[in-house]
């Protein structure tokens, strides 16, 4: 495999969380690996976890900051692209 068809088989992913003085999570990842498999990474980097009141999720820093599902495959969030600048959001649940 060549360092071309190496290239569109991964994708450059970095996760900003601007709740947090460390730097970006940077991970290549295969275009096949999801959402959530980025999200629970970037997550224990910054030192987050889940907690009762409260939910985590990942948005699209090119499209509208669009609100990412676990479930959706990278390859298919990149399109042709090969790198990915996400956003780990936090939210609080209220009720």
């Amino acid at each position: 495999m060549n360092a071309t068809e190496q290239r569109t088989e991964t994708i450059d992913v970095r996760v900003g969380f601007p709740l947090s003085a460390r730097e970006p999570f940077h991970h290549r990842y295969a275009r096949h690996d999801t959402i959530g498999t980025v999200r629970a990474a970037a997550m224990n980097h910054f030192g987050v976890h889940e907690e009762p009141g409260t939910v985590y999720y990942l948005t699209d820093d090119r499209h509208d900051d669009r609100h990412l599902e676990d479930s959706e495959n990278l390859g298919t969030v990149a399109r042709e692209e090969d790198e990915l600048r996400l956003t780990l959001v936090k939210d609080l649940i209220q009720g």
